[in-house]
């Protein structure tokens, strides 16, 4: 009968984690995720498959089994359907709660134990928003990683815990910490073992310096590390957060309390619930301009290790109870409201790309031009391509939506059909502009548009912009285009004095470029390098202001070059 007794034990955290966590595993698709479902675009041979999974992606990131081969083998079979990612995402946090279950259970002999750490871990915050987000699938595969390593280690099986450590590594780069953790765990509980953890650490050290090699880490923006003061700032707000919203005086009593179980006689377990806890989180501690809640998936298991040891404590029932009352009640109404957001903020943007996408349906050879987009929407529904991870060409913002959508000119304006096309399409019958209400499309048949002669951008993978481009340019696969040796493209010259043009390539790779304008040679520089473009800024002639339109031909010492846009700004 034992058998079925420990059964029963796992079927309440499974029933708990899918009734809690329904709004958000049936949310649709938001922000990152269509950049993750655009990239089964660019694999057109072997070679692009293998750049797909191991080239450094968006910030840097190298993770293949985190996010390039669970987005690139979903999308691929399935498309853009989210239902098979939400499969995948609940099967894998059953897995690790399973895991998490019979770890418990063997280090402390105790089935209370276990349950307290699956419910405890279930209602964590970083969990919540994990669950309701494809994108941050990684960090759900990052906690499975860790547990299984974790628990062949403690079952002493060599093989099977290198192996999952090595796989752990493909999931987040996190992971790299895992030897330390482990090293807590032999320190506390099983010396002997600790001889056969040190060489993970030269692999873990092998890992970052690959890593660093092939992703340095930028020099600015939220993703720059940085040492400094701030670092126990960040320290705090993610302890507080994992303990759940809260006044701060319900906080210091709960920290309180988790100091008194490091006193009592599960030392070891709560010893190792917060190393659990802090080991993960040093990853994200130089990031203070970047603080996520869901970087508390992973250290949120040692909250939970915490909840194990403390309800076993014969002596502190009652003071065990109010704490994980405490816990409960801050947290589970808080992962609720994160996964009912995640679902209404997805229903928005389903309801906008299934609009598109019958409005192209009813006529493919239309460019569609939306209106009523606010800055939510655009972040969590335009700005990622979308309506390129649907295969629906042309869709671009109507032009004089700056004033509704609070966004940096310079990237709004990659969204926005320049205003000469606009109207010229619309003329045409080529163009329809709809405008979104938050649920529905509703056409427009008369819409206004800033006044423009030429376009002062021009996206050469589009060719809505054919009628600008001259001779050099070729089409490639994946929707871009490419030019070898020179290239001519037309563009409206510039508005206001001080504004410059700009050339975006989609290639990292050092060349040299070379730029003239109605026959005048500009001076290049390069602008900035992310992981998958190059811009490049090229001052304009005084004499600039008196041009309508300029002819810009370009010139590189590499080929072929992926463009791209040219815009004046």
């Amino acid at each position: 009968m034992a058998p079925v007794r420990a059964d029963r034990w796992q079927v309440l955290p499974i029933a708990l984690i899918t009734m809690l966590y329904s709004p958000g595993v049936t949310a649709w698709f938001y922000q990152d995720d269509f950049g993750w479902l655009n990239l089964r675009h660019d694999v057109h041979s072997v070679s692009d498959l293998a750049t797909a999974l191991f080239a450094p992606k968006a910030h840097g990131n190298m993770r293949p089994l985190g996010e390039n081969a669970y987005w690139l083998t979903l999308s691929s079979i399935f498309g853009p359907d989210p239902l098979p990612f939400h499969i995948v995402t609940i099967l894998t946090q059953v897995a690790s709660l399973l895991l998490l279950g019979a770890l418990v259970r063997r280090l402390m002999a105790s089935e209370l134990a276990a349950l307290a750490a699956q419910v405890l871990w279930i209602v964590s915050i970083g969990v919540a928003t994990a669950l309701g987000w494809s994108s941050i699938y990684n960090q759900l595969l990052s906690a499975f990683f860790f547990l299984l390593a974790f628990y062949f280690l403690v079952r002493q099986r060599a093989v099977a815990h290198w192996i999952a450590f090595i796989l752990g590594l493909g999931a987040l780069e996190i992971n790299v910490v895992y030897p330390a953790l482990a090293a807590v765990y032999a320190l506390l509980f099983a010396r002997d073992q600790l001889k056969r953890i040190l060489p993970m650490f030269a692999v873990s050290a092998l890992a970052v310096v690959v890593h660093f090699h092939f992703a340095p880490p930028p020099s600015a923006g939220v993703y720059s590390p940085t040492l400094d003061a701030r670092i126990f700032s960040t320290i705090w707000a993610y302890w507080s957060w994992a303990l759940g919203p809260m006044p701060l005086g319900l906080t210091l009593f709960l920290t309180a309390a988790i100091a008194l179980l490091v006193a009592s006689r599960h030392r070891r377990l709560a010893l190792l619930g917060l190393a659990w806890f802090a080991i993960p989180l040093l990853p994200y501690l130089p990031l203070p301009e970047h603080r996520m809640d869901y970087y508390l998936t992973v250290p949120c298991i040692g909250i939970a290790l915490l909840g194990a040891a403390a309800v076993t404590e014969a002596r502190w029932r009652v003071l065990t109870a109010a704490c994980v009352l405490i816990y409960v009640g801050a947290s589970l109404p808080a992962g609720w409201k994160v996964t009912r957001w995640q679902h209404v903020r997805g229903d928005r943007v389903e309801h906008l790309v299934l609009g598109v996408d019958r409005i192209h349906q009813s006529d493919p050879r239309k460019i569609i031009l939306l209106e009523g987009i606010d800055t939510d929407l655009f972040w969590s529904g335009i700005a990622d391509l979308p309506f390129r991870a649907l295969s629906i060409p042309h869709v671009y913002l109507a032009p004089g939506q700056s004033a509704s959508i609070q966004v940096a000119p310079d990237l709004l304006s990659k969204y926005v059909l320049p205003a000469a096309l606009a109207r010229r399409a619309l003329d045409g019958g080529t163009a329809v502009v709809y405008r979104f209400d938050g649920r529905m499309l509703h056409r427009t048949e008369s819409a206004t548009f800033p006044p423009e002669d030429e376009p002062h951008l021009v996206n050469v993978a589009d060719d809505v912009f054919q009628d600008y481009f001259g001779e050099g340019w070729r089409e490639t696969p994946g929707g871009y285009r490419s030019m070898s040796g020179t290239a001519t493209v037309r563009i409206g010259g510039p508005r206001l004095p001080g504004e410059h043009l700009y050339i975006g390539v989609f290639d990292t790779r050092p060349f040299r470029m070379s730029v003239r304008a109605n026959g005048i040679d500009l001076p290049v520089e390069l602008s900035h390098r992310d992981t998958d473009l190059s811009e490049f800024r090229t001052a304009l002639p005084a004499a600039a202001l008196q041009w309508k339109q300029m002819e810009v031909s370009l010139t590189a010492d590499r080929s072929p070059l992926l463009f791209g846009y040219l815009e004046v700004r």
